[in-house]
């Protein structure tokens, strides 16, 4: 089949992340952040609109965090204070290996823990691929979609490409899969990942879903031929450095699902916070919060008397960050729930977290990254501060 040079690049992006991801410590991952927003920033077009820049910027903060996401192991998992017994989840229970590096650990362990799933087990073939829906989950913001992947060749499935969440009543394009899917093998070269669907809460939640996707698998290098010098050892590693990669795509593929019921209940709540805050010359309003089981949302509004331009709005995005929510059930469990995504509103940003709502948290504290009324003259700066809005 055919790959595009779009798909191919990103193939070869995702191999050399996959091997930076390995080699990466703790203290790397704080600079590769700052590289990115860097370099995002100065390969910018002023002719681009304020919200694009934006949008960018935080694509960028966020693909570099996946990264120390996963080399620091269970950053993104829930942390508790008191250890509970451990909820089994039946036949996805496999699942559980996903969440030691999944950026939405938090979101899917409580989503599991209290039932708010649908089992789905249907597998379609295409080829030498073989794919199961095992499962989902769904909001009026989000569907997360469960899976597992195989394929006949040694290499095993690569990765997922080209995904796309239809009605499938109406065709209406809901999503083409807003964050990446992160993958666990087992020993049965069975990939098996987590792909998220943002939706607008505007519209009513289909009965049924349309879930259209690729599959990929690795070329077996040529260097598996023998014609790779030295021992085995030495022709693996000459694979781990090769920079050319060859890939193979299945055919499209489609799953059909009739959504349950459930998932239509409107579970959304939004918590008016209303506090602005001065930052330099700058006044930034943290508007409101919004939590539903899948996803919780953080608002922050820049004052439109401000007459922002993007260099500015960048700027005050960059010091004004939520990083991270702490919440504590009525049993006094601690949560940590990650940040998992952003987006510009072009009066300021909307943040996406973890959520734990189904746990019915009694507490919600929000961390905040800078201090009010104070001026930063570098972003490095602005990382030793912090501060806490409570949100319930």
């Amino acid at each position: 089949m055919t790959t595009s040079p779009e798909e191919k690049a990103l193939l070869a992006d995702a191999y050399e992340v996959n091997k930076e991801r390995r080699e990466l410590d703790s203290a790397n991952t704080a600079a590769a952040i700052q590289r990115g927003l860097a370099e995002a920033r100065t390969s910018r077009s002023s002719k681009r609109r304020r919200g694009q820049w934006i949008a960018v910027l935080c694509a960028v903060s966020l693909a570099v965090a996946g990264i120390m996401f996963a080399s620091l192991g269970d950053l993104g998992q829930q942390r508790l204070t008191s250890s509970e017994p451990e909820v089994h989840w039946g036949g996805l229970e496999p699942f559980r290996g996903l969440l030691r590096t999944d950026q939405e650990s938090a979101t899917l362990t409580s989503a599991l823990n209290h039932n708010y799933v649908q089992r789905v087990d249907q597998t379609v073939t295409m080829g030498k691929y073989t794919f199961t829906l095992d499962a989902l989950m769904a909001d009026e913001n989000r569907v997360i979609l469960l899976y597992s992947a195989r394929t006949d060749t040694p290499s095993g499935v690569y990765s997922m490409a080209n995904t796309k969440l239809t009605d499938a009543s109406t065709g209406h394009v809901i999503d083409n899969g807003s964050i990446s899917s992160i993958h666990f093998s087992d020993q049965n070269n069975v990939l098996r990942g987590r792909t998220t669907f943002d939706r607008s809460r505007s519209t009513a939640l289909p009965e049924k879903l349309n879930f259209e996707f690729q599959l990929s698998s690795v070329v077996p290098d040529r260097l598996d031929d023998d014609k790779g010098e030295g021992n085995g050892i030495e022709r693996e590693k000459q694979r781990e450095n090769s920079q050319e990669r060859k890939y193979e795509f299945s055919k499209k593929m489609n799953v059909m699902i009739a959504l349950d019921p459930k998932f239509s209940i409107p579970k959304t709540e939004t918590i008016p916070v209303n506090q602005t805050f001065k930052f330099g010359e700058y006044d930034v309003l943290i508007s409101d919060v919004e939590i539903s089981p899948l996803v919780t949302q953080v608002r922050v509004d820049y004052d439109p008397k401000q007459k922002l331009d993007y260099e500015k709005e960048s700027f005050i995005s960059d010091i004004v960050q939520p990083f991270e929510i702490v919440t504590i059930s009525k049993k006094g469990e601690k949560t940590t729930l990650s940040r998992n995504g952003g987006r510009g509103t072009g009066n300021g940003m909307v943040y996406t977290f973890n959520s734990n709502s189904l746990d019915e948290p009694r507490s919600i504290i929000l961390k905040m990254q800078g201090k009010p009324g104070k001026v930063y003259e570098n972003i490095q700066d602005v990382a030793k501060d912090q501060f806490e809005i409570k949100i319930k």
